[in-house]
C-alpha cells in the first residue's frame, strides 16, 4: 500500500509524525512524509500476535534481547518510515530515537514480525519488509499467515544478504536470538476467521 498524494499535499515531518500520533486516538504510521491510519486487526490477527509475544517473552526471560508488542515505533532513517511491527525484538539497551520527544521510537530492532492480514499483505511482503531490511541492526524478519499455518522467516546472512525460507509445519528456528517458535503454539487456541 504505497502512499497516495494529492498534488498540495502537505508532507509530514518525523516531528510533526510524533506530535501528531501523541494526540491520535488511533495507531498511525509515517511513510515518506504522509501519515497513515492503520486499523485494528482482527481477533484471529491479535491472537497470533499475543501467541508470538509469550512464546518469545518466555523464551528471551534472562536474556539481554526483549520482546515488545505492537505498541512500540519502529522509524527506519532510510526507508522514511515509521511503523508499528506486530511484534519487535531489540537486543542490549534500546535506542530511543533522538527525534521523538514522546521516546516511544526505537531505532534498533532485531527482530520484527507482521502478521499478515488481507488489506496489508502486499505492503507487508514488500515495501514494509524493504523498509525492515533497510534497517542495519535488523537480523530477521518474520511473515506469519493468519490463515494455514505458514511462517515465511527472512534473514540477513554474515555477508548481508537476505534469504527467505518457509515453514508449515514443526518449529521455526530464530538463529539471531535462540529462541524456536513451534508452530502449533503460535496458531494455538484462535478464533475462527
Amino acid at each position: 500500500m504505497a502512499p497516495v498524494r494529492a498534488q498540495r499535499e502537505h508532507v509530514f515531518s518525523f516531528e510533526e509524525y510524533v506530535q501528531i500520533a501523541s494526540r491520535s486516538p488511533n495507531r498511525v504510521e509515517l511513510w515518506e512524509g504522509v501519515i497513515l491510519d492503520m486499523s485494528g486487526g482482527s481477533p484471529r490477527h491479535s491472537a497470533i500476535c499475543s501467541n508470538i509475544v509469550r512464546i518469545l517473552g518466555n523464551q528471551l526471560r534472562g536474556n539481554p534481547c526483549r520482546v515488545f508488542e505492537a505498541n512500540l515505533k519502529v522509524r527506519s532513517l532510510r526507508a522514511n518510515r515509521t511503523t508499528y511491527a506486530d511484534a519487535t525484538v531489540v537486543c542490549g539497551p534500546l535506542e530511543l530515537d533522538p527525534a521523538d520527544p514522546t521516546r516511544q521510537t526505537v531505532l534498533n530492532p532485531a527482530l520484527l514480525f507482521e502478521v499478515l492480514s488481507p488489506s496489508t499483505e502486499a505492503d507487508d511482503r514488500g515495501p514494509k519488509l524493504d523498509c525492515y531490511q533497510s534497517i542495519a541492526s535488523v537480523h530477521t524478519v518474520v511473515l506469519v499467515a493468519q490463515g494455514d499455518p505458514e511462517v515465511t522467516v527472512h534473514e540477513r546472512g554474515a555477508d548481508g544478504a537476505w534469504s527467505q525460507t518457509r515453514h508449515q509445519r514443526g518449529s521455526v528456528t530464530l538463529s539471531a536470538i535462540g529462541c524456536t517458535l513451534p508452530l502449533a503454539e503460535v496458531y494455538e487456541d484462535l478464533p475462527d476467521e
